[in-house]
């Protein structure tokens, strides 16, 4: 299984969510947002930038997260209607998920994609241990921002 995510940093470490919450998770949980693919993971970045293009920080990386194609996945539980408004019903379930320590990955639905999967990789899973990572420069096209 292949996930990506877009950072200045390539690790696995999860400290991000330790900084700040996210949709599926609130402040001081450690969690790594990844994408099915690399189109998903620029979109989840640009979707929270408000700056101009000569500004895009020049230290991310797009980066290839392997993992074993068997690891534990979570179900999610059903999704209220108002799940995309309401970003306190997602962190709860995503806070749920990273304190059972019962899978690896939550797949969990774009916000702001349709028909597109994100994923919740808890660092302090035991099966964390079994990924690798590969990152490259990412330059991004000015046209997109």
């Amino acid at each position: 299984m292949i996930l990506w995510r877009i950072s200045a940093y390539a690790d696995l470490s999860g400290i991000g969510g330790l900084r700040a919450s996210g949709r599926w998770h609130h402040l001081g949980r450690p969690v790594v947002y990844a994408a099915d693919s690399p189109a998903g993971a620029m979109l989840e970045v640009l979707v929270h930038l408000e700056i101009d293009p000569e500004d895009f920080p020049t230290t991310l990386q797009l980066i290839r997260v392997e993992l074993p194609d068997l690891v534990s996945r979570a179900e999610l539980p059903p999704l209220p209607e108002h799940w995309k408004s309401d970003p306190e019903v997602t962190r709860a379930m995503g806070d749920r998920f990273l304190d059972g320590r019962s899978a690896l990955l939550l797949p969990v639905p774009s916000a702001i994609i349709p028909c597109t999967t994100n994923y919740l990789f808890n660092p302090a899973h035991p099966e964390a241990s079994g990924a690798s990572i590969q990152a490259e420069k990412f330059p991004l096209d000015s046209r997109l921002i």
